[in-house]
């Protein structure tokens, strides 16, 4: 290094590679039909190379300014058990006021960058939403247990009717040989 230059300038660099692969399966739509929404279609539209699509539309025919939401995360040992996020959190009361919540605040980010729409503020409602989401690997955490997994949302109404659920299966799988011959 040349005396009298300095290495605070130089842009610090973090090593952003994941030790994973991560892949979406399939969405289901569950609870159907519901009672104060008209779902019209929920596809999976798998390709190869490239992010799972969720294409659907929901027409939501009242005004809404309350709307629970739960999700729960779920890995696969011999069955399906709870597994790190078990969130539920009133949605129109945490875009008003935007308390810090990591775990919230880390899903809620991943939802604004997708869908705007969905992710504003109350009321909602009173129109047909379209959606064409994915996940990209960007939005995933920086680290994962290799294996399976299942996500469930379920968003409700006051009346605790539920408006629209689903359940989002995917699998997690570490890069490299070494790595995976040794977890067996």
């Amino acid at each position: 290094m040349e005396s009298g230059k300095s290495t605070a300038s130089l842009p610090q660099r973090r090593n952003e590679s994941k030790e994973y692969t991560f892949k979406i399966l399939k969405y289901i739509s569950k609870e159907t039909p519901y009672k104060r929404t008209h779902l019209h279609y929920f596809k999976t539209i798998l390709r190869r190379n490239q992010p799972t699509l969720l294409n659907m539309s929901l027409t939501i025919p009242e005004v809404l300014n309350y709307i629970w939401v739960r999700i729960k995360l779920h890995y696969k040992f011999n069955a399906y058990q709870p597994f790190l996020i078990d969130m539920e959190q009133e949605a129109c009361e945490y875009i008003r006021n935007r308390p810090i919540i990591p775990q919230t605040d880390y899903i809620y980010e991943t939802f604004v960058k997708r869908l705007p729409a969905i992710a504003g503020p109350c009321p909602h409602g009173n129109r047909t939403y379209d959606i064409v989401w994915w996940l990209e690997e960007r939005h995933t955490p920086r680290s994962i247990p290799a294996g399976e997994y299942r996500l469930d949302m379920k968003f409700v109404a006051i009346d605790n009717v539920t408006l629209f659920a689903s359940e989002t299966y995917f699998t997690a799988r570490r890069k490299g040989i070494l790595r995976s011959m040794i977890e067996w």
